[in-house]
């Protein structure tokens, strides 16, 4: 039996999910398939469970096969570190590193590019659609990191924050907009002139914090009348440079977008953030804990936002 849960074992367990065949799964082992189907035998009593069961595509693991895989993956991988004898170097680095995140997450990740780039020619970041299914992705290593707001991280998982302060939002407008002169006279506008324009709403996929941000808005400011809706950030922003339409903006976008000339703040006179603060996190498994290649790029991205928070605050005090 516990000859069933050898390092050999374990890689027939992860062949066999990935090609969903006994015979293509023996053949790239060098069993053959009657020794595969008793290994197979002795697996699923090992673990008291079918572990594969026959479907139209070959074979699919049950539900707990699903649950083991990542630990039999952390297992094979944590034994081949045991065999590496060179150190780390990212010159030598070929990779795609996938990061989950909503468009505004390229925010933390801009800093960072330009170094990685030239740090490691041979890496490339791949960013996608953050979902519920985050967490699975990351055990299952379908993602490498996420770069999230979530206010409390699940067991298993670790997390830098990537701001020293927590991001506020605020309301911003076209350079040219009516309001602006009302606002420059009256050291802002009024809510209720806020509100008697069109806004632009960035609904993003409706993940768990999507749905808490909508329930923490301001009571006032979800009477607003809503023109355009769109999950992306950056074309909210676009939309907005380009008509009279409002959009509430985290501070980090809203202070790029003001730099580059496109937009404008337009302060609301004893309003406070029509959203929460939050705390953007960059956010992992245990499985990529101690993988060198992601403690590296954890260790550029940080550094590169805290280089960028540390420039904003020398710009704000003068220094």
């Amino acid at each position: 039996m516990k000859n069933a849960l050898g390092r050999d074992a374990l890689i027939f367990l992860k062949t066999l999910c990935d090609t969903q065949n006994l015979v293509n799964a023996a053949n790239q082992l060098g069993l053959s398939p009657a020794t595969a189907s008793r290994l197979l035998g002795k697996l699923r009593e090992a673990f008291g469970d079918e572990l594969f069961t026959r479907s139209s595509g070959g074979l699919a693991p049950t539900w707990r096969m699903a649950e083991l895989l990542p630990q039999v993956r952390t297992v094979l991988d944590d034994y081949e570190r045991l065999l590496e004898v060179s150190a780390f170097d990212p010159k030598t680095l070929e990779r795609v590193f996938h990061i989950g995140c909503v468009d505004h997450g390229v925010v933390f990740l801009a800093p960072a590019v330009a170094r990685v780039a030239s740090a490691a020619a041979g890496v490339m970041i791949e960013m996608s659609e953050i979902t519920n299914d985050w967490p699975v992705q990351l055990r299952t290593g379908e993602l490498d990191a996420v770069i999230s707001p979530m206010e409390s991280v699940p067991s298993g998982f670790h997390y830098l924050k990537l701001r020293e302060r927590s991001c506020s939002s605020r309301l911003v407008c076209r350079p040219g907009h009516p309001l602006l002169a009302r606002a420059a006279q009256n050291g802002g506008v009024t809510l209720e002139e806020a509100l008697s324009c069109g806004f632009v709403e960035i609904t993003w996929r409706p993940t768990n914090y999507f749905r808490l941000a909508k329930s923490r808005e301001a009571e006032a400011f979800a009477a607003r009348r809503v023109i355009v809706k769109t999950p992306y950030f950056m074309g909210a922003a676009k939309i907005v440079s380009e008509s009279d339409l409002l959009l509430p903006l985290s501070n980090l976008l809203a202070d790029w977008c003001i730099e580059q000339g496109f937009l404008a703040d337009l302060p609301v006179i004893g309003h406070p953030p029509f959203f929460n603060d939050f705390e953007p996190k960059l956010i992992w498994h245990d499985r990529s804990h101690l993988d060198p290649a992601m403690q590296w790029l954890r260790g550029m991205i940080l550094s590169a936002v805290r280089d960028e928070e540390k420039k904003e605050a020398e710009e704000r005090t003068g220094g």
